[in-house]
């Protein structure tokens, strides 16, 4: 980045790129539009990221980075139960979310896949397996018995999201809802349903 170009204009073009998503779909984000929402130039574009794709991935990445910033940050003195609960509230806080919901409508009216592909990969692939690592601790600690943490995740998914991420993308669902007591009522779902067993072996 050159020594007189602010750190802002990254931030300031991902925020152009989730205004142009929201108003007008994928198609809404072109260099020029962005240029011209960001108030940059086009080289200026091209200085901070490779091509479109690149600046797609950067949004998700920073979306996705308010979740991994949680896994990181969260209490190391707190419990596996109380840290998934915490990871649970910030992942259903941040699918409901108006930019999560901006982005993922953009992905679904993107008839070539490539949003979707960069939601994946830049999102759901980043933070699946930290999930998964705490789901994992519950498992060290005795609290269940998920000898597959993949599907320990798939089942905290369900449990937590149901169908309100689908209902948010057609505004039917409120994302004031309380987040931490449904993300406790999740957790404490998945605990029953891995309960371990004492006759096991």
């Amino acid at each position: 980045m050159p020594a007189k170009m602010p750190a802002s204009r990254r931030d300031d073009i991902l925020d152009a790129t989730l205004e142009l998503l929201a108003t007008g779909g994928l198609k809404a984000v072109t260099t020029t539009a962005l240029a011209r929402v960001a108030r940059c130039s086009k080289d200026t574009l091209y200085v901070l990221f490779e091509n479109r794709d690149a600046i797609l991935a950067a949004l998700v990445e920073r979306q996705a980075s308010q979740l991994n910033t949680t896994l990181q940050e969260s209490d190391v003195e707190a419990s596996p139960l109380d840290r998934l609960k915490l990871i649970s509230t910030q992942l259903l806080k941040l699918l409901t979310s108006q930019a999560s919901l901006a982005i993922n409508r953009a992905a679904l009216g993107d008839a070539s896949g490539d949003l979707s592909r960069i939601l994946i990969t830049a999102g759901k692939e980043r933070s699946a397996p930290k999930i998964m690592a705490a789901i994992e601790a519950l498992n060290l600690k005795g609290i269940i018995d998920a000898p597959a943490p993949l599907n320990a995740y798939r089942t905290l998914y369900g449990l937590l999201m149901g169908d309100r991420q689908i209902l948010a993308l057609h505004n039917a669902y409120d994302p004031a809802e309380d987040a931490e007591t449904i993300a406790g009522q999740a957790v404490e779902h998945l605990i029953k349903l891995y309960a371990p067993n004492p006759g096991k072996s």
